[in-house]
Protein backbone atom coordinates (compact mmCIF):
# COMPACT_ATOMS: atom_id res chain seq x y z
CA UNK A 1 0.00 0.00 0.00
CA UNK A 2 1.36 3.45 -0.87
CA UNK A 3 1.22 5.06 2.60
CA UNK A 4 3.02 8.37 2.98
CA UNK A 5 3.71 10.73 5.86
CA UNK A 6 2.84 14.39 5.26
CA UNK A 7 3.11 17.71 7.08
CA UNK A 8 0.70 20.48 6.16
CA UNK A 9 2.57 23.70 5.39
CA UNK A 10 -0.49 25.75 6.38
CA UNK A 11 -1.24 24.40 9.87
CA UNK A 12 1.80 22.15 10.56
CA UNK A 13 -0.46 19.12 11.17
CA UNK A 14 1.36 15.84 10.51
CA UNK A 15 -0.56 12.81 9.25
CA UNK A 16 -0.37 9.61 7.24
CA UNK A 17 -2.30 9.19 3.99
CA UNK A 18 -2.93 6.46 1.47
CA UNK A 19 -2.18 7.91 -1.98
CA UNK A 20 -3.22 6.10 -5.15
CA UNK A 21 -2.17 7.15 -8.63
CA UNK A 22 -2.34 10.89 -9.27
CA UNK A 23 -4.61 11.50 -6.29
CA UNK A 24 -3.68 14.61 -4.27
CA UNK A 25 -4.22 14.25 -0.51
CA UNK A 26 -5.59 17.07 1.64
CA UNK A 27 -4.85 17.93 5.25
CA UNK A 28 -7.53 16.39 7.51
CA UNK A 29 -7.20 19.32 9.94
CA UNK A 30 -7.56 22.31 7.61
CA UNK A 31 -8.28 20.86 4.16
CA UNK A 32 -5.23 22.44 2.54
CA UNK A 33 -3.45 20.64 -0.29
CA UNK A 34 -0.16 22.44 0.46
CA UNK A 35 1.64 19.43 1.89
CA UNK A 36 5.23 18.39 2.37
CA UNK A 37 5.99 14.69 1.99
CA UNK A 38 8.16 13.35 4.81
CA UNK A 39 10.79 10.66 4.63
CA UNK A 40 9.43 7.50 6.21
CA UNK A 41 11.89 5.03 7.65
CA UNK A 42 11.20 1.34 7.15
CA UNK A 43 10.47 -0.79 10.18
CA UNK A 44 13.42 -2.99 11.00
CA UNK A 45 12.83 -6.28 12.73
CA UNK A 46 15.81 -7.89 14.41
CA UNK A 47 16.10 -10.51 17.09
CA UNK A 48 16.62 -7.82 19.74
CA UNK A 49 13.62 -5.69 18.66
CA UNK A 50 11.52 -8.86 18.40
CA UNK A 51 12.59 -9.83 21.92
CA UNK A 52 11.71 -6.39 23.29
CA UNK A 53 8.32 -6.47 21.55
CA UNK A 54 7.57 -9.94 22.94
CA UNK A 55 8.57 -8.88 26.47
CA UNK A 56 6.32 -5.80 26.24
CA UNK A 57 3.44 -7.95 24.95
CA UNK A 58 3.87 -10.41 27.83
CA UNK A 59 3.85 -7.55 30.37
CA UNK A 60 0.73 -6.11 28.76
CA UNK A 61 -1.02 -9.49 28.70
CA UNK A 62 -0.12 -10.16 32.35
CA UNK A 63 -1.50 -6.76 33.41
CA UNK A 64 -4.70 -7.31 31.42
CA UNK A 65 -5.09 -10.77 32.96
CA UNK A 66 -4.72 -9.33 36.45
CA UNK A 67 -7.30 -6.66 35.65
CA UNK A 68 -9.73 -9.33 34.41
CA UNK A 69 -9.27 -11.41 37.56
CA UNK A 70 -9.82 -8.33 39.73
CA UNK A 71 -12.93 -7.31 37.77
CA UNK A 72 -14.34 -10.85 38.02
CA UNK A 73 -13.67 -10.93 41.78
CA UNK A 74 -15.38 -7.54 42.25
CA UNK A 75 -18.37 -8.76 40.24
CA UNK A 76 -18.63 -11.91 42.34
CA UNK A 77 -18.45 -9.92 45.59
CA UNK A 78 -21.15 -7.47 44.51
CA UNK A 79 -23.63 -9.84 42.88
CA UNK A 80 -25.40 -12.59 44.77
CA UNK A 81 -26.97 -15.28 42.64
Amino acid sequence: MPMFDFVCTSCQHSFEALVRGSQVPACPACGSEALEKQIALPAIKTSSTHGMAMAAAKRRDKAQGQERVHAQRQYELNHDD
